[in-house]
Order: C-alpha cells, then structure tokens, then sequence
C-alpha cells in the first residue's frame, strides 16, 4: 500500500489534463467527499475540521475516463473506517469496524452482495472485504446511484454511529 497523503498533497500530484470532458469531476468528488460527507460524523465545526485534517487521506489512485482519482480513506476516532472510490459510475466503499456494524440499510444495500476485487479499482487488495451478511464488522458495498446513494448510505451511517459511540 502506498503512503497516505492530504487531499491537497494528492491534488497536486495528480492535476488531470487540460480538455478532458471530465476533468472537473475530479476536484467535485473531493469536495463532496470532504465538505459533505465527513461533516456527517460530526457534531461541531471543529470537530469536522478534525476529521477532514487528520481522519481523511488518499491511500492509492485509479483512473477513470483518463481522469486521475482518489482513493480515500476516512477514519473515525473510535477505529472504524471506510475506504472509498468513485469511478463516474458507481462508489465503492469497505467499511471496518472494531465493535461491528448492525443498522438498516433500508433497502440501499444488498446485504449478500459480494464486490470483486476487479471492481476496486485503486483498492489495496486487503481492504476489500466480503459481504455485509458474511462480516459486519468488515464489509465491501457497491452503490451505482451516484452521490445520492452514497449520501445517504453515509447519512444512515452517521446516525446509527453516533447513537451507539
């Protein structure tokens, strides 16, 4: 596994060619991983500046569309973490958890669903798990609805995760 960088440290390493028709899907996955979706998990600015600043990394790079992306990983301060990629088709995202994860997805996850390391793109191979109903404490989803899905799985998430901290 590669080192982890900032978000700015990998942005600047890896700034997408002028003229690519998807060039500036780069910069708003970032935006909306750090902006929207870690302030999910806190209560307070500060705490979601803390989170942003030393819970979030890029670990690894993939490609979509010849546009360089992230892979990012997000950890919380009681271990869980999430590792996550989005390849202008669909997120995917391996969630490991110290205590295990029981909530309802409401429908947003098959619960059997195993994802192929081949769809990880990006993905250090020992952080792609199996599925949700084999392991809850470490499991590996696919949500093809764009950032809505994510969102809200992430919103799901966040609420079950600060009730039971």
């Amino acid at each position: 596994m590669t080192s982890a960088l900032s978000i700015a440290d990998w942005q600047k390493e890896n700034k997408p060619r002028d003229g690519l028709y998807y060039k500036k899907g780069q910069g708003e996955q970032i935006i909306f991983v750090r902006d929207t979706l870690v302030g999910l998990f806190a209560n307070a600015y500060e705490e979601s500046q803390l989170l942003q600043n030393d819970g979030l990394k890029v670990i690894s790079s993939h490609s979509s569309k010849s546009v360089p992306l992230p892979v990012f990983k997000l950890e919380l301060p009681d271990g869980t973490f999430f590792v996550l990629r989005y390849n202008f088709y669909n997120w995917i995202v391996s969630v490991s958890s110290p205590n295990g994860v029981y909530m309802d997805f409401m429908g947003l996850v098959d619960h059997t669903a195993e994802t192929s390391s081949v769809y990880c793109e990006g993905f250090p191979e020992e952080l792609v798990f199996g599925s949700y109903s084999s392991n809850q404490k470490q499991f590996t989803i696919s949500l093809s609805g764009g950032n809505y899905q994510l969102y809200t799985f992430f919103y799901l998430f966040a609420r079950w995760w600060k009730a039971n901290k």
